[in-house]
């Protein structure tokens, strides 16, 4: 096992009120889309896919078999996915030379104002709030994309830097996804009122409410074009574009799911470049019951069950942030460890509706 090099923050006292910092700026970290859908669970000490993904769920989905075969979960390729341990998210920041010559420069003249005070927190929060605001991201693309797709890709794309995994599949029933017979990029003969009609009454026939249907822009922008749109709103005359709150209102009249748009880019970086992806499909409409869609299972890191002596921690939202500065080379770091995963919950009672190319 390497040397731990890992020695205590340059900023003394001030690190070592790392939580006090979180918790008295919470309200200033990055705004997230899944937490209005997937609250936290009670985290654990391990989590595989197998937890998040649900045991009964993946056994639910295995082959039919002869009756005196054995059927071992890592024997069969399509279900080896579920067994694995999920990994860490993990980010580090490191405090540029010049930021510690300033506070260096601070140490020599013995300030102790309020003004070098405002300078070192600020100095300890800038990485703090990036490190907290990088993991909660990573949980993000993974929710949006779960919810608009019924899976969840770790690949060179997404994670660039990382592991590579399979696309985890979470078991969305396959007769519950479906593309429309003509595309709503086709405004006059596009039929929008008639296919969410469809997929309404299809899943009401299996007993499932559906309350709203989450959508991107490309898609709205196109129901909001669509001649069966406008003449079952407002008549044959219609020459105008109806608004969401105009559309939402004739839906939920109509004893229909409104529309909510979601419309939330995140930034991947690779070799020092970010490039901005957007992670909830663009050409799907996704049916969902009213409620949280699901809860995000997490673990406890493995320094919170085993601190390191003289690492300032804190944490936020079961990510735990970590400061410590090494000797040589010289350096002071910051670092956010995250093992989470998003168990979509309502997977039975969603509908994929595809409706552009």
């Amino acid at each position: 096992m390497a040397e731990d090099k890992r020695i205590g923050s340059i900023f003394g006292a001030y690190a070592q009120k790392l939580q006090m910092i979180i918790d008295k700026r919470k309200d200033r970290f990055a705004p997230t889309w899944f937490q209005k859908y997937f609250p936290f669970a009670n985290p654990t000490i391990e989590l595989t896919y197998m937890t998040a993904v649900g045991r009964s769920r993946i056994e639910a989905a295995a082959s039919i078999v002869d009756r005196d075969s054995d059927a071992p979960l890592r024997g069969r390729p399509s279900l080896e996915k579920y067994s694995g341990e999920v990994p860490a998210i993990k980010q580090a920041f490191k405090l540029k030379e010049s930021d510690i010559r300033t506070w260096l420069a601070l140490q020599n003249m013995n300030v102790v104002g309020s003004s070098a005070k405002t300078q070192i927190l600020d100095l300890i929060w800038g990485d703090t709030k990036k490190s907290g605001d990088a993991a909660m991201k990573k949980v993000d693309m993974m929710c949006l994309e779960a919810v608009s797709t019924g899976k969840i890709t770790v690949t060179e794309t997404n994670n660039p830097d990382g592991v590579r995994y399979d696309t985890i599949d979470l078991l969305l029933p396959s007769d519950q996804k479906d593309t429309v017979d003509t595309l709503w990029s086709n405004s006059t003969t596009a039929t929008p009122i008639d296919d969410i009609h469809d997929v309404v009454r299809e899943l009401q026939a299996k007993g499932i409410s559906t309350s709203k249907m989450l959508m991107s822009l490309p898609v709205f922008w196109a129901m909001q074009k669509a001649t069966q749109i406008k003449e079952f709103m407002f008549g044959t005359d219609y020459k105008g574009i109806p608004t969401l709150e105009q559309i939402n209102q004739y839906l939920s009249e109509n004893k229909m799911p409104t529309i909510e748009i979601v419309d939330e880019s995140i930034g991947i970086e690779k070799n020092g470049k970010i490039t901005s992806i957007k992670p909830f499909k663009e050409n799907v409409i996704s049916f969902v019951p009213g409620g949280d869609l699901g809860i995000i299972h997490n673990a406890y890191s493995i320094e919170q069950l085993r601190p390191v002596g003289g690492i300032s921690y804190g944490t936020f939202n079961r990510a735990l942030i970590s400061k410590w500065s090494q000797a040589h080379p010289f350096a002071e770091y910051t670092q956010v460890e995250l093992n989470a995963f998003p168990g979509l919950e309502v997977v039975d009672s969603m509908y994929l509706l595809t409706v552009l190319a």
